[in-house]
C-alpha cells in the first residue's frame, strides 16, 4: 500500500521512477525510527538526505546565480539560504504532497508532517533518489520548474552587516544581546556546511546554514532581520 502511494504522488508530479529504483523512493520517506521496530540499521532516509541536501544547495545556487546577474557574492548567498532554510524546504514538501507518505516508527512522538525537520529531510531524501533515479538534467529541470518563478521574483532586504544590523534591533528595546549556537555539522572535513541558531533570550530567531560557521551566522542574522520586518508589517 506504501509504495503505491509513493508511486501515485511521483506520477503526480510527471516522475515515473524506473522499477529497481522504487525503493530508493521507499527508503527516501522512511524516517529512523522504523528501524527500531523492525530491528534493522540504516534502513532509512539518511543517506539520501546527505546526497540530496548538497544537490538542493548546487541547484538553488545555480537558479540564484542565474536569475540574479545583479547580484554579488553576499547577495547569491543571502538568496539560496532563504530558499534552503529548514522552514522553506518543510514547506515546499508539503506543497508536493510529502507529508502523508513519511513511514515513522512507534518511537516517533507526534504528527511528521507538522515537524519542519522532518519535512526538510524528506525533500532532501527524495532529491537524493530523484538524482539517483532520474540523473541530474532531470533533477535540475524538477527544482527549476517548482522554484525558478519563486527565485525570480524574491528580492531579500539589503544590508552590509547583518548581524551588526540586528544588534542594533534588538538593543534599540532590549539591553541584551543576541547569541549564536552551533546546531549541527555536515559533510567530510574539506566541505562541510554549518546550521547555525540566532537567540534572543533562549527563543531561537532563525536559522542560517554555510560552508563555515561565519557564513551561517551571518545567514541567521539576515533571515532574522526578515523575520522582524515581516512581524512589523503584520503589525502595522
Amino acid at each position: 500500500m506504501g509504495r503505491e502511494r509513493i508511486l501515485e504522488r511521483l506520477q503526480a508530479l510527471g516522475v515515473y521512477p524506473r522499477e529497481e529504483n522504487v525503493p530508493l523512493y521507499e527508503l527516501a520517506f522512511t524516517h529512523s525510527s522504523v528501524n527500531g521496530n523492525a530491528g534493522t540499521r540504516h534502513k532509512d532516509y539518511e543517506r539520501l538526505e546527505f546526497l540530496g541536501d548538497a544537490l538542493m544547495g548546487f541547484l538553488v545556487g545555480e537558479l540564484c546565480y542565474e536569475l540574479h546577474p545583479e547580484l554579488q557574492q553576499g547577495g547569491l548567498t543571502a538568496l539560496r539560504a532563504h530558499f534552503i532554510r529548514t522552514e522553506g524546504e518543510a514547506s515546499l514538501a508539503r506543497k508536493l504532497g510529502f507529508g502523508p507518505l513519511v513511514l515513522v516508527g512507534s518511537s516517533f512522538q507526534g504528527d511528521p508532517e507538522k515537524n519542519d525537520s522532518l519535512m526538510e529531510d524528506v525533500l532532501e531524501s527524495f532529491l537524493g533518489a530523484l538524482l539517483l533515479d532520474q540523473g541530474l538534467p532531470f533533477a535540475r529541470s524538477f527544482v527549476r520548474n517548482i522554484l525558478e518563478e519563486e527565485v525570480t521574483s524574491t528580492v531579500l532586504p539589503s544590508t552590509e552587516n547583518p548581524k551588526s544590523e540586528l544588534q542594533e534591533v534588538i538593543q534599540a528595546d532590549h539591553r541584551e544581546s543576541v547569541t549564536y549556537r552551533l546546531i549541527s555539522e555536515k559533510g567530510p572535513a574539506h566541505e562541510k556546511t554549518f546550521v547555525v541558531g540566532v537567540y534572543f533570550e533562549d527563543q531561537e530567531l532563525a536559522r542560517g546554514t554555510g560552508r563555515s560557521k561565519k557564513e551561517a551566522e551571518t545567514m541567521a542574522a539576515r533571515l532574522a532581520l526578515e523575520k522582524l520586518a515581516d512581524r512589523e508589517e503584520e503589525g502595522a
